[in-house]
């Protein structure tokens, strides 16, 4: 991912990301091994390299923490001009929907061809394929990721208020008031859930993450230079720690809120960190967790109807040995991470780039 940089940063040359690009692929893998857990211990009964990886589901706080701090961190310059509105909504909707649109339709082509592989059948209806096509809050999920597209929508649209009030003390007193109203009636109601779909996306705890990647973005610039090998050290250790307890099966309150407390403070820390020390020391990451990173979504998008398949085929083949098992499915793992970066290569990447050219000189 390269960037320009803020003023406030050493140089003003591109400067490449490369450990944000690791985390992005971390935070997808930890996706992966966590549907690979608990699928392998529907279908086998057996625990998946112990069920250490029960956890995984924080690669979604990661990614929420991250997402506010990319558009927060990529949009300064576009915030300072006044026709700023329009390429945010037609980048952010040509990063999302072409590719999710191309996988979406592939898995629902294989529940048309394939109907007895699932276990509930898609209902094809009108009103059904538009809310899944356009990710609206509700609706009927294929492979069972896409919920998180509908908060990331949601988190551009209040974003995007940024462009439209100018009055930054009015955004900033808005988005305090939000906050809040997110915080209390998590900490006081943890099942504070209204019924309404609609509803439940506005109100949502895990939407502080987004915030959180904001914060970072704008605290970056001014705290000291030394403090990012502190902060990596600090972020990584209560990540851990906090990936223990939550195996372990505690909870420090019952809501979405307990996420955001174990697993989007950590990241906040770590973001921050990793930033604020690449910015200043010339980093080298493995090509291979780079190119990961950039097939972040693709992976997501990807992974889980293989998973499922990958691991029933297994199962068909009756084999006991726990050894054989586990090589299996890191096997599948590895395959679908190679797989998902020439899908981003191939596919992704081109159209991407293709659409936004397109819709840039309209």
């Amino acid at each position: 991912m390269k960037e320009a940089l803020t003023p406030s940063t050493p140089t003003t040359k591109k400067h490449s990301l490369q450990l944000v690009q690791m985390l992005r692929g971390i935070a997808s893998l930890l996706v992966v091994l966590l549907h690979c857990t608990i699928t392998v211990n529907e279908s086998q009964g057996r625990p998946f390299l112990f069920d250490v990886f029960k956890f995984g589901g924080a690669g979604v706080d990661i990614f929420f923490v991250l997402s506010g701090f990319i558009i927060t961190y990529t949009s300064a310059p576009a915030l300072k001009q006044q026709q700023g509105f329009t390429p945010f909504i037609r980048k952010r909707f040509v990063r999302i929907f072409p590719v999710y649109w191309i996988v979406i339709s592939f898995f629902l082509l294989l529940q048309v061809l394939m109907p007895s592989f699932y276990r509930t059948h898609y209902d094809f209806s009108a009103a059904n394929l538009l809310g899944t096509y356009l990710l609206f809050p509700g609706h009927t999920m294929v492979n069972g990721v896409s919920w998180t597209l509908t908060y990331e929508l949601f988190f551009y649209l209040i974003f995007s208020l940024a462009f439209l009030i100018r009055n930054r003390a009015v955004l900033a007193g808005l988005c305090v008031i939000y906050i809040l109203g997110l915080i209390i009636p998590a900490w006081f109601y943890p099942q504070n859930i209204t019924g309404n779909a609609w509803a439940d996306l506005v109100i949502f705890p895990m939407n502080l993450e987004f915030f959180m990647g904001i914060a970072a973005a704008l605290l970056i610039p001014k705290i000291p230079r030394q403090s990012g090998r502190l902060l990596i050290v600090s972020g990584t250790l209560l990540f851990i720690a906090s990936a223990v307890f939550f195996n372990a099966g505690y909870a420090i309150t019952g809501s979405a809120f307990n996420r955001v407390i174990l697993f989007g403070i950590p990241s906040f820390l770590l973001i921050m960190g990793i930033v604020k020390h690449e910015l200043f020391t010339k980093i080298k990451v493995h090509s291979f967790f780079v190119q990961l990173g950039e097939a972040s979504y693709s992976l997501y998008l990807l992974h889980l109807p293989f998973v499922a398949a990958g691991i029933k085929i297994f199962s068909k083949l009756q084999i006991s040995n726990t050894y054989l098992l586990h090589a299996f499915v890191l096997a599948l793992v590895a395959a679908l991470c190679i797989g998902s970066i020439f899908f981003f290569k191939i596919i992704e990447k081109p159209l991407i780039d293709r659409l936004n050219r397109v819709l840039g000189r309209k």
